[in-house]
C-alpha cells in the first residue's frame, strides 16, 4: 500500500469539440472569441424552434488513422502479470444471459467512438504515457457519457457501459474500465472517479474524461424541455436558453511522484473532488443551489483550499434561466464576498452533455498555464442572479491565480465539481475513516426480508426470476408509485429497507451528509419504449419531456434522494454485471477518505421487461457508514468493510490481493467467498489466491442476477456474519468484460 497521498497531477491533454480538433484548435477559438454554434446540418430541424448547435466539423477520411495506444507487440489483447500471461475477454468475448452482443451502432455511436479514440490518444501522446514503462493491467479507463444505445425491441437489454469496452479494447487498456453517467456531469465524475483509483492504488495512471454527441433523440428532448435558445447561447445574459454542443475529452491522470520520475512536467493538479445530489426534480435544480454549495465545499475541502483562495470558476453556465439563477446562489452561499472570475464555456462550444465537463476542465487548465481567465461570449446585459464578474468580452483577460474551480449540474439534481491547481507538493496520507456496514436491503425473487433471503439460500433451488407484485407505499409511505418503471421502485425499497434495518432515520444535517452510489447496467427497459412510443405517436418536434427526462442512467438514483431525502455524494456506474460491486468499492473508497459524508447507500439495480430462463430482476443495497455514526443506532452485530480492490477484467485474483492488503490480511485469514458467480468460474477467476476457501454462490438460487447480484452477494455475507456462521469473508464478482472487484467484511473487531 502507498505511504503518501497520492497527488493527481495531470500530464495529458487531449480535446475534440465544435470548434475543431485538438487542444489547440479549442484554446485558439478560446483566444480569438470565436464560436463553434451553427445551424445544424446533419438532421432536420423541421418543426423546432431552434436550429443551432456545436457540431463537430468533419474530417476527411484518413485524417484519423485508428491505431492503438500501445503497439501489438507490447500488450495486444496478452498481458502479463506475476510472471504470467492472461487474456482479458475482447469484444467478441462471452455474453452476459440477458443481454446480448452489442447490436449495431448509429452514427451517433460511431462519433462517439471516433470522437473518443481521437481525443483519448491525443492526450495519451501528450502525456508520453508510452514511455511509462507500465503494464496495462495497471492503466485505467473512466469514460463519462450519456449516450446509451436504445435497446432492440427484439433482444434484451444493451448495456450502459458498451461504449468504455469499445475505448478500452481500442486502445488495450487492461485496468479497471468504469463508465459514469450521471447526464451533464459525467465527465466531471469519471475526473473525480479516476482520482479515487490513483488514491487507492488501484492504478498506476488513469485516462478519465467524456464524451457524447448531439442526435436528433437528445436534441427534441431537450426542445421539449422548453430550454434551447434560438440564438447562441449566452450564459448569464439575454436571451435565456442553451445551445447543445457535442464532443470528447480526455485527461492522462497520474501520481506527480511518477510523473517527475519520468521527466513530465504536470500540466496542473486534480486537487479536489466534490459531488452531491438536490434530492428535487428530475430537470430543474434546487432553486436555492445548495447542492451546488454542497458539492463545491466538498471540493473544496478535498483540496485543503479555502473559498478565498480560488481565482477563477468555470461555471456550468448553461444559460437557462432556472440554472443559471440556481448555480449562482450556490456559489454565492460559498464565496459570499469573496467572487472570483466566473465564466462559461458554453458560449463557445455549447452544452457538450456528457463531455461538458471535461472539455471546461481543459479550458480551465489551458487558461491558467496562460495567466488568463477565458471569456464569457455573447454577453449583452446581465440577468438578475448572475456573477458580479462574469469575463463578459470576446477574448480571454491577463489574470494570475493557483486555484481555480470548474463545476457542472445535472438532470435528476447531480452536481460535481473538481479543483485545479499547479503541481502539488506530496503530502501525508491522511489516516482511513473506519467503514460499517450499517444496514443491508435486498428485494428480488425471494421478496423483501433478509430472513426470506437467507431461508431460500439455505434450502437452495431456485426461486423464480420476477420480483413478486407490492405496493410500494408499505415500504415508502411518502412514494407516489406512478409513473415510477420497476428499476426505480426496486432501488427505492431496497435502499428504505437497509435504512430500516440499521435504525436510522435521516433527519437534520445527517441528509447532506448522506449519499447514494449505484451501480446500473442499462438504461430501463420501460423508460425506453415510453420515448420510443412518444417519438413514434407524436414525431420527435413533440416528444414527451417526461419521457425525455428518464431516458438518462441516473434517473432511478436521482428519484430516490428525492424520496429518501439523501443530499449527499450521488453518483451512478456501470460495469456490466459487476456494477453493483463496484458502487460498494467506489462508496466505501468515499467515506475512508472524505470529510464530508457519514452515509453512503451503495446499490446494484437489475430489471427485466419479461420473464427469462436463468437470470434474474431486483435490487441490493449495503449502507455504509463512518463508525460513529453506525454505533449510534446500532441494533445488531456490527461488520466492518475492511478491504477493497478493483482490477480489469480476468484479473480477479489482483482484486482479491489488493483488498487483503488494505484489510492487512492474508489469504489465510478468509473462511468462505461469497459471489454472484457459479462456484467453479469464482474458483478459477482467482485463481490460486483463495485456494481452499470454501465458496458459497447466490447463482443456484437467483440464477444471473446481473448487476443487483453482486450487492445480493454482498448482503447475503452481511446475514451470514451477523448470525457467526463465519468471522472473515470475501465477496467477489468478475463477470462480465470490465471490471473485478473483491470485498472483505469482518464481523468483529480485531
Amino acid at each position: 500500500m502507498r505511504k503518501h497521498a497520492t497527488n493527481a497531477v495531470v500530464t495529458g491533454l487531449g480535446a475534440v469539440s465544435s470548434v475543431g480538433h485538438g487542444c489547440e484548435a479549442l484554446w485558439a477559438a478560446i483566444e480569438s472569441g470565436q464560436d463553434g454554434l451553427q445551424p445544424i446540418d446533419r438532421f432536420s430541424t423541421d418543426g423546432f424552434l431552434c436550429d443551432l448547435a456545436g457540431l463537430v466539423p468533419d474530417r476527411a477520411p484518413g485524417d484519423l488513422p485508428h491505431r492503438p495506444l500501445f503497439s501489438p507487440d507490447e500488450t495486444g489483447h496478452a498481458i502479463r502479470v506475476a510472471g504470467e500471461t492472461r487474456t482479458f475477454p475482447g469484444s467478441s468475448g462471452s455474453q452476459t444471459p440477458g443481454s446480448a452482443a452489442v447490436p449495431t451502432r448509429s452514427s451517433g455511436s460511431e462519433r462517439c467512438v471516433s470522437y473518443a479514440l481521437e481525443a483519448a490518444r491525443e492526450a495519451w501522446s501528450h502525456a508520453r504515457a508510452g514511455d511509462a514503462g507500465l503494464p496495462c493491467e495497471r492503466i485505467a479507463l473512466c469514460v463519462g457519457t450519456s449516450h446509451l444505445d436504445q435497446p432492440d425491441p427484439d433482444r434484451a437489454d444493451a448495456e450502459a457501459h458498451w461504449l468504455t469496452e469499445v475505448i478500452a479494447d481500442s486502445l488495450s487498456i487492461g485496468g479497471p474500465r468504469i463508465t459514469v453517467s450521471t447526464a451533464c456531469s459525467s465527465s466531471t465524475n469519471a475526473l473525480g472517479v479516476g482520482r479515487q483509483l490513483l488514491e487507492a492504488g488501484m492504478a498506476d495512471l488513469v485516462l478519465a474524461g467524456g464524451v457524447d454527441v448531439v442526435t436528433p433523440e437528445n436534441f427534441a428532448g431537450f426542445s421539449a424541455l422548453g430550454v434551447l435558445s434560438p440564438e447562441k447561447c449566452a450564459p448569464f445574459s439575454e436571451p435565456p436558453g442553451t445551445t447543445l454542443g457535442e464532443g470528447a475529452g480526455f485527461m492522462v491522470l497520474e501520481d506527480v511522484n511518477r510523473a517527475k520520475r519520468r521527466g513530465v512536467e504536470p500540466l496542473g493538479a486534480l486537487l479536489g473532488y466534490g459531488l452531491s445530489g438536490d434530492a428535487f426534480l428530475a430537470t430543474a435544480p434546487d432553486p436555492r443551489g445548495r447542492g451546488v454549495a454542497r458539492a463545491v465545499r466538498g471540493a473544496l475541502q478535498d483540496a485543503g483550499v479555502e473559498a478565498a483562495d480560488i481565482g477563477y470558476i468555470n461555471a456550468h453556465g448553461t444559460g437557462t434561466a432556472a440554472n443559471d439563477a440556481s448555480e449562482w446562489l450556490g456559489l454565492q452561499a460559498v464565496f459570499g464576498d469573496h467572487q472570483p472570475p466566473v465564466s462559461s464555456t458554453k458560449g463557445c462550444i455549447g452544452h457538450a452533455l456528457g463531455a461538458a465537463g471535461v472539455l471546461e476542465a481543459i479550458v480551465t487548465l489551458l487558461a491558467m498555464r496562460r495567466h488568463v481567465v477565458p471569456p464569457t461570449l455573447h454577453f449583452s446585459r446581465p440577468r438578475r442572479r448572475g456573477p458580479r464578474d462574469p469575463v463578459a468580452r470576446d477574448s480571454p483577460r491577463p489574470w494570475r491565480y493557483r486555484h481555480a474551480l470548474s463545476l457542472n449540474s445535472a438532470f435528476w439534481g447531480a452536481n460535481a465539481a473538481v479543483v485545479l491547481g499547479g503541481a502539488p507538493a506530496p503530502r501525508p496520507r491522511a489516516p482511513r475513516h473506519d467503514v460499517v456496514v450499517a444496514g443491508a436491503g435486498a428485494v428480488g425473487p425471494h421478496g423483501f426480508t433478509l430472513e426470506a433471503l437467507g431461508r431460500v439460500l439455505e434450502h437452495g433451488g431456485r426461486v423464480g426470476n420476477q420480483v413478486p407484485p407490492f405496493e410500494m407505499e408499505l415500504f415508502v409511505p411518502s412514494a407516489d408509485p406512478r409513473g415510477l418503471e420497476p428499476m426505480t421502485r426496486y432501488l427505492v425499497v431496497a435502499t428504505a429497507l437497509a435504512l430500516s434495518d440499521a435504525g436510522m432515520r435521516l433527519r437534520g444535517s445527517l441528509r447532506e451528509r448522506s449519499g447514494l452510489l449505484v451501480g446500473a447496467p442499462r438504461l430501463s427497459r420501460t423508460c425506453c419504449d415510453a420515448f420510443r412510443t412518444s417519438i413514434e405517436r407524436n414525431g420527435l418536434p413533440r416528444v414527451s419531456a417526461r419521457a425525455f427526462s428518464q431516458m438518462v442512467l441516473n434517473a432511478p438514483a436521482g428519484t430516490c434522494t428525492r424520496l429518501l431525502a439523501l443530499k449527499g455524494p450521488l453518483n451512478t456506474v456501470s460495469t456490466g454485471e459487476t456494477s453493483g460491486l463496484v458502487a460498494v468499492a467506489l462508496a466505501a473508497e468515499l467515506l475512508s477518505r472524505r470529510e464530508d459524508v457519514d452515509l453512503m447507500a451503495t446499490c446494484g439495480i437489475e430489471e427485466l421487461d419479461r420473464p427469462c430462463p436463468g437470470v434474474a430482476e431486483g435490487a441490493g443495497c449495503l449502507l455504509l457508514a463512518r463508525r460513529p455514526v453506525a454505533a449510534e443506532s446500532a441494533s445488531h452485530l456490527a461488520v466492518d468493510l475492511d478491504g477493497w480492490g478493483l482490477a480489469g477484467p480476468g484479473l480477479l485474483d489482483v482484486a482479491v490481493t489488493g483488498a487483503l492488503e488494505q484489510a492487512r490480511l492474508g489469504p489465510g485469514d478468509i473462511d468462505a467467498v461469497f459471489s454472484p458467480d457459479p462456484v467453479e468460474t469464482a474458483r478459477r477467476s482467482m485463481g490460486g489466491a483463495l485456494a481452499g476457501v470454501p465458496v458459497v454462490s447466490i447463482e443456484p438460487v437467483f440464477g444471473n442476477a446481473g448487476a443487483a447480484g453482486s450487492v445480493l452477494a454482498c448482503v447475503a455475507a452481511v446475514t451470514a456474519l451477523r448470525t457467526r456462521q463465519f468471522k472473515r469473508i470475501m465477496v467477489t464478482a468478475a463477470a462480465g468484460r470490465s471490471t473485478t472487484g473483491a470485498l472483505v467484511m469482518t464481523s468483529e473487531r480485531e
